[in-house]
């Protein structure tokens, strides 16, 4: 996967951005805890790899989280802006099926 150094979102702000390295992996697993025995477990880590790709908001470092709670404050802050930001760096093949869907109901 090839991320860049930062995205900046459409408010504006500017996100920092780094992979996930086989270690930082293994810690988000852990601290996934019972979310990885879940149906979600997919779709979580999935979520939780994107959000945790995040190394700094506006130039003041975050450190990478290491609980659900952390996950989930990092998420909050980098809120639904970042979100849209960094979705097509993490799942091009689907904002490009969206993107397709879009033009075929424009015709």
């Amino acid at each position: 996967m090839n991320i860049p150094a930062e995205v900046t979102t459409a408010a504006g702000h500017t996100l920092g951005l780094k992979e996930i390295n086989p270690g930082d992996m293994l810690d988000l697993i852990e601290a996934a805890g019972s979310a990885m025995s879940s149906a979600s477990a997919g779709a979580w880590l999935g979520y939780a790899q994107m959000i945790c790709s995040v190394t700094s908001i506006d130039g003041v470092p975050v450190q990478m989280p290491m609980t659900k709670d952390e996950v989930r404050n990092l998420a909050t802050e980098i809120g639904n802006d970042g979100v849209a930001a960094l979705s097509p760096i993490f799942y091009p093949k689907a904002d490009a099926k969206t993107s397709d869907a879009t033009e075929t109901a424009k015709n």
